[in-house]
């Protein structure tokens, strides 16, 4: 089991770089008039490769196969306005800002792996929580000059993406990673195709070329993700606590490209969600160890 962890945290750890990189590049083409349905019609060639990948293989139908097709069709809709709701949310607030809301997702996972998941929490874990609901409390800073109502729209993407990686964890044995990966797509492909035959826009080769590797590194870092929580089984909240490394690459990326920074409370929330973070190690050892 600890091999599992192991493979699981680092599948998230790179999975959390690959995140933030295509978040950067979301966060400069939102502000270039390109919509979330731009974006996934130009990169739908690093999606479509998959199967077109696993059909000259041989093992496209192997991967489609599921126990039962309601839980992935049921995961791509929860998933499908996500892209919408990364876009609309950099657009109105900064990236550090997004992807230390974001970082809530390990305590909406925590409770769902105690709810749904019926994993047994130590008291690492919990301090672990308690801290991190400190540190989005003082990123988010209700009734602050600096409360932005997008804080609010980005932590509903948290809830909708924790939902889906719950989803994966609990019926892990239902499909692939790559059919979870190739349904959880299918969705938000389609949607994105219809509103650019309604709305189609010409970008530049700049644009294309950026759309295109933001687009290889979010499927690859999706599929790291989902691997990672169906190798994780009953370690789900464990290694969820990794993705709060994401705040250091996006501090760096948003100061050194965007020249945005978080502001003084943000800065001291940041700091206990990394701490959060920190402290949360030792309770994936003890998770391992009580196995």
């Amino acid at each position: 089991m600890k091999k599992n962890i192991i493979i699981a945290s680092s599948a998230l750890l790179l999975s959390s770089i690959f995140f933030v990189i295509n978040d950067g590049i979301i966060n400069y083409l939102s502000s270039q008039n390109i919509q979330f349905y731009h974006f996934i019609f130009y990169g739908s060639p690093a999606f479509i490769a998959v199967p077109i990948f696993l059909l000259i293989k041989g093992t496209l139908k192997k991967n489609l196969i599921c126990n039962n097709y309601w839980i992935p069709l049921i995961r791509g809709l929860i998933f499908a306005p996500m892209p919408f709701i990364t876009f609309i949310s950099l657009k109105n607030i900064t990236l550090p800002e997004f992807t230390t809301l974001n970082m809530s997702a390990p305590l909406i996972g925590a409770i769902y792996a105690y709810i749904f998941l019926k994993e047994k929490l130590n008291s690492f874990v919990y301090i672990s929580l308690a801290i991190g609901f400190l540190g989005v409390i003082f990123v988010i800073q209700p009734g602050f000059d600096n409360f932005n109502i997008y804080f609010l729209v980005t932590l509903f993407g948290v809830l909708l993406i924790t939902t889906t990686t719950t989803i994966v964890n609990k019926f892990n044995t239902v499909t692939t990673t790559l059919g979870y990966f190739l349904y959880g797509g299918l969705f938000i492909h389609i949607i994105s195709f219809l509103l650019f035959i309604w709305n189609p826009i010409k970008i530049s080769y700049n644009e294309f070329f950026l759309i295109t590797i933001a687009s290889i590194l979010i499927n690859i870092a999706l599929f790291l993700a989902t691997f990672a929580f169906k190798k994780a089984q009953k370690h789900y909240s464990a290694i969820f606590c990794l993705v709060y490394l994401q705040i250091v690459w996006s501090s760096f990326i948003g100061l050194y490209f965007f020249n945005e920074y978080l502001n003084t409370y943000a800065l001291i929330g940041a700091s206990l969600i990394v701490l959060s973070g920190i402290i949360s190690v030792p309770g994936q050892i003890k998770q391992a160890d009580d196995k």
